[in-house]
């Protein structure tokens, strides 16, 4: 898979969120996902027409050799949105993750298990670079002759 996603609207993100959950699918299968997650009915010919130009922007191949045509997304979920969310960083907060994550938990929104879980994240990840930084008890040890 390419390393990183053209720029896309909200709707063709929305189409490649659900490529992304499926895995591979046809304007139908694309169309009734899109339906059950947002809601919103999008006609079955602009979910085709989105396919189409999300094909030409090499988002998403096309299995033209069978009818319906299956759709498969061509770049990872995660880098994506790893991608997505540095250049909304870049943009907004110019560059600064503190001011981000200040705003969030300065907003009120976040629920109390949603906080845990932030927390336990970051406990997670500092206990894990504590001992990545540790030398190990086997290079400084004499052994008896």
């Amino acid at each position: 898979m390419k390393k990183s996603l053209p720029a896309v609207s909200e709707t063709e993100l929305a189409i490649m969120k659900v490529l992304w959950r499926l895995r591979k699918g046809t304007v139908a299968d694309v169309r009734t996902a899109l339906t059950e997650h947002s809601g919103k009915e999008l006609a079955y010919t602009t979910v085709m027409t989105m396919l189409g130009r999300l094909e030409a922007k090499g988002a998403v191949r096309a299995d033209k050799a069978r009818e319906p045509y299956l759709y498969r997304p061509m770049f990872k979920e995660e880098s994506t949105l790893r991608d997505r969310l540095r250049q909304f960083v870049d943009t907004v907060f110019d560059g600064r993750v503190e001011d981000v994550v200040c705003q969030l938990l300065d907003s009120g929104e976040l629920s109390d298990e949603e906080l845990l879980r932030i927390e336990e994240t970051l406990r997670t990840r500092s206990t894990r670079e504590r001992k990545a930084t540790r030398p190990t008890s086997n290079s400084t040890k004499v052994r008896p002759l």
